[in-house]
């Protein structure tokens, strides 16, 4: 057994022994040497002289790359570092320009809010609100409800109006101070527009509402004359706002649009703050140098864009030029140079001869008599790899049929495939686990694989194999019928000396154990008796509740209640008669809630609502309903009928909330109100009462 290597590849917790012998590299190279030299040397690509005709092309295309790629280094820092300073420039002018012009129209708007503190219809007229008809399309004034109480230009349409549902009427309730908004379409001109805003305080310093100056995106002089910029011919300027709006692109043709998912990193990281220059690759490939610029006061983010492909052009001209040079002269030189190497290596020609008999079984060594020292060491090489060969051929078949046979046995499923990924051995364990018969294929397999896991396994698998390594993944499996079945995979990269050779792997059917553990994770959330979530399956969803209102501010409510007169049940009617009647108050809860709602049995009579998305006008309405429907509910038992009733409080999600048990404190101690009242009431946590007694 000298020279033999023992290689132990784990596997699916078992351990599959697979030899190879040290020689087996000096094998291939052997094999490989011998088929080359078989081909006559007529063949200028495969032979000796071929070869040495091809090392002296590749020397001198070598020399001329490397020369090429030194000036082509030099020349592109030169033209980068050039095109960053021109970028620079320009964004910082459009940056002045910009934040020069916003800053403008923000401090005329404060400057005619100081001369009209009072909202009141006729002050924009009064406080000569057409001298900032240069700076805005129109004005308008709004009181503390949001209402439209002044217009310039006159818009007799406009008063009146409420805007209680925009964003900015919103921010400037919540922070006073100036703002500018995100685009929006004007209810009455239908034009793309942005609104600048800056609060109204009378003279004691109270806030009584807001000012606002609109800009027309499509008209206003803010947005235009960017196509005038020098810039080169294809570049370009954008501007987006922190929220993800795009308000200019020369090739925009709506007046503002919606980033799409899949923008550039660096994109990303300007609309998070950061500015600076880079370079970015658009959704047709093309990288582009950029510079992002923030406007403060607007929250913009403006872009300056100069396609790469410009900005090299005259680089990539000029080395161009140079290249068809290095090839002409390639050209003269390897004529000469392929004369040399022919008459040189003529007396490899019988030897490529007697190689090529070798290959054909006609002889069993080579015979050449000569006095060159190259040629005969050459010789005896090939004579001695020829034996090896033969011999070694014998033992690696032996072994690989013993392998097979490994394999073929385990009651295990198993697979084998090359080092090209192609199936080259399945085991009956595995046909069997898999359901297929007939011949294998990978692609046979994919077909078969869940819809929904079929984009990742692939992708896990193409990754494993172009880095060489193992394969991990579970994932769902469809029979032939569509019956569906959780498959657990576990492949290893086999390499011998170094050299990747292919992959095994083992596959589990999981069905069982995933059915199991989806059973666990649901009693371990639900309550069993209703069915309905427990006390930890609604905290968790409470607190995934929490953090979406203090990110986004989805309005979320909570309905917590208690049974009325339950206890009577439970004591004359008996603990399965109380089972009874919390059960059909399960049912009468989910058949009234939305399936984005959470339902709950903290324990006892008592339930929790958790209601996503949902206005306090909907949490009363519902709640009133749910205690009609529980009211009217009752069970029977020996000639007597029970019924309970409910009193419900109702919490809403507020800005000073961080924890679920102040929002479960509210419905609590409104519950308790409702039950104070008189019972089988709705009381919300920002009202006395929402409802009277049936």
């Amino acid at each position: 057994m000298s020279g033999l290597h023992w290689h132990l590849v784990p596997l699916a917790g078992s351990m599959f022994i697979m030899t190879t012998h040290s020689k087996v590299g000096e094998l291939g190279l052997g094999s490989r040497f011998l088929g080359l030299l078989s081909r006559p040397l007529s063949f200028p690509l495969v032979t000796l002289r071929g070869r040495l005709l091809l090392g002296a092309a590749a020397l001198w295309g070598v020399l001329c790359v490397t020369l090429l790629t030194l000036g082509w280094q030099a020349g592109y820092i030169l033209v980068d570092e050039t095109n960053r300073q021109h970028l620079r420039y320009e964004s910082e002018l459009i940056h002045n320009a910009i934040t020069d012009q916003v800053s403008e129209r923000l401090q005329a708007l404060e400057r005619l809010a100081q001369t009209t503190p009072e909202p009141t219809t006729g002050s924009l007229a009064a406080a000569h609100a057409n001298a900032l008809e240069p700076l805005f399309e129109g004005l308008v004034m709004f009181d503390r409800d949001s209402r439209v109480v002044d217009a310039w230009p006159a818009a007799g349409e406009r008063v009146g109006a409420t805007v209680a549902d925009r964003d900015y009427a919103h921010f400037m309730h919540a922070f006073q101070h100036p703002h500018v908004s995100e685009p929006f379409i004007g209810r009455i001109s239908g034009e793309p527009l942005v609104m600048m805003l800056v609060p109204l305080h009378d003279a004691s310093g109270r806030y009584t509402g807001f000012l606002g100056g609109l800009v027309n995106i499509n008209e206003s002089r803010l947005f235009k004359g960017f196509n005038r910029l020098r810039l080169g011919e294809n570049g370009y300027v954008t501007i987006t706002t922190a929220a993800g709006q795009r308000l200019y692109h020369p090739n925009q043709r709506q007046a503002s649009i919606e980033v799409s998912d899949d923008f550039a990193p660096e994109l990303e990281r300007a609309l998070y703050g950061w500015q600076g220059e880079t370079v970015e690759t658009t959704a047709s490939g093309e990288r582009v140098l950029v510079a992002y610029r923030q406007i403060w006061l607007a929250d913009w983010i403006v872009g300056v864009h100069l396609p790469q492909a410009q900005a090299e052009a005259p680089l990539v001209a000029g080395m161009q030029r140079i290249t068809y040079l290095a090839w002409w002269g390639l050209g003269l030189v390897l004529p000469v140079v392929g004369a040399l190497i022919w008459l040189a290596l003529r007396p490899l020609t019988r030897l490529a001869e007697q190689v090529h008999e070798l290959q054909g079984h006609q002889r069993h060594l080579i015979e050449i008599p000569t006095r060159m020292p190259e040629l005969r060491r050459v010789i005896d090489v090939i004579n001695e790899a020829e034996e090896d060969r033969r011999a070694y051929l014998r033992d690696l078949t032996e072994r690989e049929a013993l392998l097979r046979g490994t394999l073929a046995a385990s009651p295990q499923g198993m697979f084998v495939t090359d080092d090209l990924g192609h199936l080259s051995f399945v085991n009956d364990a595995l046909s069997k686990v898999l359901d297929i018969t007939g011949p294998h294929s990978l692609d046979t397999w994919t077909d078969r694989i869940h819809p929904e896991d079929r984009p990742a396994v692939l992708e896990a698998w193409q990754h494993s194999h172009a880095q060489r390594g193992d394969f991990v993944r579970q994932f769902r499996f469809q029979g032939p019928e569509g019956q569906q079945r959780w498959l657990d995979v576990q492949a290893g990269a086999i390499h011998v000396d170094g050299e990747f050779i292919g992959i095994v792997g083992a596959v589990r059917d999981i069905t069982q154990h995933r059915h199991d553990d989806a059973m666990r994770r649901w009693e371990a959330e639900h309550d069993p008796l209703t069915g309905l979530l427990n006390r930890r399956g609604l905290t968790r969803r409470l607190e995934e509740a929490l953090v979406e209102w203090q990110k986004v501010g989805t309005r979320t409510a909570v309905l917590l209640f208690d049974l009325d007169h339950f206890k009577p049940i439970n004591d004359q009617g008996g603990h399965a008669l109380g089972d009874r009647m919390l059960q059909q108050i399960a049912d009468t809860v989910r058949t009234l809630v939305r399936s984005s709602d959470h339902a709950a049995r903290p324990g006892g009579d008592e339930f929790t609502v958790l209601l996503n998305g949902c206005s306090p006008e909907q949490a009363l309405t519902l709640a009133n309903v749910l205690r009609e429907r529980i009211a009217s509910r009752h069970v029977d038992q020996e000639g007597q009928r029970w019924s309970v009733t409910a009193s419900i409080g109702i919490s809403h999600f507020q800005p000073g909330d961080h924890a679920i048990d102040d929002i479960l404190a509210r419905a609590d101690a409104a519950s308790y109100r409702a039950k104070k009242a008189g019972r089988n009431r709705v009381v919300s946590d920002n009202e006395v009462s929402s409802s009277s007694q049936i």
